[in-house]
C-alpha cells in the first residue's frame, strides 16, 4: 500500500486483546461457527454502507446532514476541515495527484451485540473497491464476497476466506501495531484478488457507523420490496416492513444484514446492498445533502476511519454531486462464483472468467485467470468424521443391546 496507515484505532480489536506473542496461531476462523476463546462468529455489516468508502466518505459521509448537528454550530460556514473551509467548492484535480483513484471500503462486523459477549476481533465482512476516473467522470464499485477463497497476503500462498485476512495480519504481521498489520494484510489481499491494482486509500466503518450515519442524516428513503422477518431470535417478528419508507439507522442496518435461503443467502444480500447503496446516493443527492461539509466533518471525525484528508473528502463530495447517473457514470459489480466446502467449511470459489472480465471493465487492465480450484477434505478431517460416525453407530447399538437383554430377562422370569 502506498499510504501511512499507522493511525488505525482499536475499533477493530477490543481493549482486552491478548499480549503480543501470547498465541502461536490464530483462533478458529470458520465463518459459520463462533470462534474459540470468544473470538467472534463473523457476520456482517457489509455496509457498503451508506456511503462510506469513497462514496461512503465522499458521497455519504459527506452527505450526512442533521439539524441537531447544525444546532451545535453557530457559524457552520466558518468551520475548518483541516485545510478545507466550508463555503467553497473543491476540485478533485487539486486534491488528488492521480487521475484514477482506487479506494477500498472495509465494513467491519463490530457491534454492541458482539462486544457485550467479550469479543475483541472483528472481520471485514464488507469488502468493496471504488475506482474513480476523474477524467471520464466514471465510478466503478466492485464487491468481493466475504467468503471468497483467495490467496492471503503474507502467508506464502495459503488460501482462505478473504475476510479472514485481517486475522492473519493481526497475528502474523511484523510491526508492533496489530490493527495496522491487519488492515495492511486485508488491503494487499484485496489488491491481489483484483489483479494487483493499487489501492490508494481506504475507508473502514462498522455497525456503529452505519446506525449513526443514517440517523444523523435524518434517515434514508427506500422502497422495500417485501417484508423481512426475524428468523433466529424473535421468530416471526417484522424486522423491516414492506413498502416505501424513511429508514432509520437500525432499520437500515437490518436490511443490509438480512439474508435467507430464498434469496441465496449472501448472494441475495449482496444484490440488496448494491441496490440500497445506489438508491442511498441518489436520495442524498436529490435532497441536496451530498455537500453538507459541517455534517461531513462531525460524522467523519467520530465514526469513520480513513487515510483520506478532509480536502479530499470534500472534493469527492462535489464530484459525486455532479456525477452523470444517466450515462452509466456509476457502475456496480460483484464477482460471482460457486460454493464449495472443505473440512466442513463453506467457501465461495470465484468464477475466473467473470473475475477477469470485471477487472478489465472496471479497472481497465488485463489479468490471467487463476488455475481451477477444486476443494477436497483433508485426511485428518475425513478420519475425524469416520470416528464420529462409528461413535454414533455404537451409541445406537447400545440401547438395542440393552433392550434385548431386558427382553431376555423378562422371558426368563415368565418361565
Amino acid at each position: 500500500m502506498t499510504n501511512d496507515r499507522d493511525n488505525n484505532k482499536e475499533k477493530y480489536a477490543g481493549s482486552t486483546r491478548p499480549e503480543q506473542g501470547q498465541e502461536n496461531r490464530p483462533p478458529e476462523i470458520d465463518g459459520h461457527r463462533r470462534e474459540k476463546q470468544n473470538k467472534k462468529m463473523s457476520w456482517v455489516i457489509k455496509v457498503l454502507l451508506v456511503l462510506a468508502g469513497l462514496l461512503a466518505l465522499g458521497f455519504a459521509v459527506a452527505g450526512t446532514y442533521a439539524f441537531n448537528i447544525y444546532s451545535d454550530v453557530k457559524e457552520p460556514q466558518r468551520i475548518l476541515l483541516d485545510e478545507a473551509t466550508f463555503g467553497k467548492e473543491y476540485d478533485v484535480g487539486e486534491a488528488f495527484p492521480e487521475h484514477i483513484v482506487n479506494i477500498a471500503l472495509l465494513g467491519f462486523d463490530r457491534g454492541w451485540d458482539r462486544e457485550i459477549r467479550g469479543e475483541y476481533l472483528f472481520r471485514p465482512d464488507m469488502l468493496a473497491v471504488f475506482s474513480i476516473n476523474f477524467e471520464t467522470e466514471e465510478v466503478s464499485v466492485v464487491r468481493i464476497p466475504r467468503d471468497a477463497y483467495v490467496p492471503i497476503h503474507g502467508m506464502g500462498g495459503m488460501h482462505d476466506k478473504i475476510n479472514h485476512s485481517f486475522f492473519y495480519g493481526y497475528y502474523y504481521g511484523s510491526s508492533d501495531d496489530r490493527e495496522a498489520d491487519g488492515i495492511d494484510f486485508t488491503l494487499n489481499t484485496v489488491s491481489k484478488t483484483l489483479g494487483e491494482i493499487p489501492l490508494h486509500y481506504y475507508v473502514s466503518i462498522d455497525m456503529y457507523s452505519v446506525v449513526a450515519l443514517v440517523d444523523a442524516m435524518g434517515g434514508v428513503y427506500f422502497e422495500v420490496e417485501e417484508t423481512l422477518y426475524d428468523r433466529h431470535w424473535n421468530v416471526g417478528e417484522v424486522l423491516v416492513p414492506e413498502g416505501p419508507q424513511i429508514m432509520d439507522g437500525k432499520t437500515y442496518l437490518r436490511y443490509l444484514q438480512y439474508r435467507d435461503p430464498k434469496t441465496d443467502q449472501d448472494e441475495g444480500r449482496m444484490d440488496r446492498q448494491l441496490n440500497l447503496m445506489k438508491e442511498t446516493f441518489l436520495y442524498l443527492r436529490e435532497e441536496g445533502k451530498i455537500t453538507d461539509i459541517p455534517a461531513t466533518y462531525r460524522i467523519y471525525k467520530d465514526y469513520v476511519e480513513t487515510d483520506l484528508t478532509y480536502t479530499q473528502i470534500a472534493s469527492l463530495a462535489y464530484f459525486a454531486r455532479d456525477l452523470d447517473m444517466e450515462n452509466e457514470g456509476l457502475r456496480f459489480y460483484k464477482i460471482p462464483g460457486g460454493g464449495q466446502t472443505k473440512d466442513g467449511i463453506y467457501y465461495h470459489v470465484l468464477d475466473q472468467e467473470e473475475r477477469v472480465s470485471i477487472i478489465k471493465e472496471a479497472f481497465g487492465i488485463e489479468v490471467d485467470p487463476w488455475p481451477p480450484i477444486v476443494l477436497e477434505d483433508s485426511p485428518e478431517y475425513l478420519e475425524e468424521q469416520e470416528r464420529k460416525r462409528q461413535e454414533e453407530e455404537e451409541q445406537k447399538e447400545e440401547p438395542e443391546e440393552e433392550e434385548e437383554e431386558e427382553n431376555d430377562r423378562e422371558q426368563e422370569a415368565d418361565r
